[in-house]
């Protein structure tokens, strides 16, 4: 009735043309913009019956008060026993190879570490069951793990076989985890722990000295 050839089931309209879906829906169809457009069902907006309203709103130009200064207090210390295993990246593990329990805690403070422990030494009674590493216990993925007097069994390794770094302390140097070890330190554990509190003892004085 109007004398107009309307462009159907059109999808974008751009620079004079239209595009529009042709036979099946298959193909598109480019032709000059007519005067009379038909969208096509996926252009337009969902039916609903919610009812909208805009209104003009008034913002406030007032100036929020400045927040006080804040002060850098530095890094807040955290208890390595309270993160979760799964979440620890520095991990000091104890085995069967291990004989002086209070010394391991000992140096596993010093160092700072979150303290694992393979499945023997939890069965044994040394280490409570969720600080249990291995695929029979918690999979881990320490950027360092330091494994003392652990053979190496292959559900241990298996737990630990998303860690970066993975440092063995032991007496057998043909054991599995030295093999998985990127650093392996052969010797007896006790004395290798006391060395390594007493290196930690002395970098931190190093340290103070150098801040004095």
């Amino acid at each position: 009735a109007l004398g107009e050839r309307p462009a159907t089931r059109v999808w974008q309209v751009k620079d004079g043309q239209c595009i529009g879906r042709a036979g099946a829906g298959l193909q598109d169809l480019a032709r000059p913009a007519p005067r009379l457009i038909l969208a096509a069902a996926e252009c337009a907006e969902p039916v609903s019956e919610t009812r909208h309203e805009a209104l003009p709103v008034e913002l406030s130009t007032t100036v929020a008060r400045s927040l006080a200064r804040i002060e850098d207090l530095g890094a807040v210390a955290v208890d390595p026993a309270a993160i979760p295993m799964a979440e620890a990246e520095f991990i000091f593990s104890g085995g069967n190879g291990v004989k002086d329990w209070p010394l391991f805690h000992q140096t596993a403070a010093a160092l700072g570490a979150t303290e694992g422990a393979s499945r023997v030494a939890v069965d044994d009674g040394f280490m409570a069951r969720d600080r249990q590493v291995g695929a029979s216990g918690i999979w881990v993925t320490a950027r360092v793990y330091v494994a003392v007097g652990i053979s190496g069994a292959i559900q241990h390794l298996q737990g630990i076989g998303a860690c970066d770094k993975v440092v063995a302390i032991n007496l057998d140097p043909g054991c599995d985890i030295i093999k998985r070890a990127d650093l392996s330190v052969i010797g007896d554990s006790a004395e290798i722990l006391k060395a390594l509190i007493a290196a930690v003892a002395a970098y931190r004085n190093d340290a103070k000295r150098d801040a004095a």
